[in-house]
């Protein structure tokens, strides 16, 4: 299945004051879905809707110098937070799985 949407990278920027930020870059991207699978995670409050998804880019000079630094993507109208990326050259694979939160962004990444 055919992919397209944005992929966000977090470039670490002083805010003036010493504190150190997150400032989020999205770019967009084509790739393909490898793997999209969805499963129910049950907490002790709520049930939470995680996915098990894989995604390859091929991978431009920019995404290849900051994989490091990819902090989400889109997929479904929603942004989901990357766990792991596997560089091979020329495509990147990412691995993705839970929602990402908003208030993550000033968090390393």
């Amino acid at each position: 299945m055919k992919w397209f949407g944005k992929i966000a990278f977090a470039d670490q920027v002083d805010d003036g004051t010493g504190i150190w930020k997150n400032k989020i870059v999205e770019r967009d991207y084509f790739g393909d879905i490898l793997q999209n699978s969805k499963r129910n995670q049950v907490t002790e409050i709520n049930q939470d809707i995680a996915v098990t998804n894989q995604l390859s880019v091929i991978a431009d000079p920019y995404l290849l110098d900051s994989f490091y630094k990819i902090l989400y993507v889109t997929f479904m109208g929603s942004k989901w937070r990357v766990s792991e990326v596997q560089v091979g050259y020329p495509r990147l694979t990412l691995s993705f799985g839970s929602l990402y939160n908003e208030e993550e962004s000033n968090e390393d990444p």
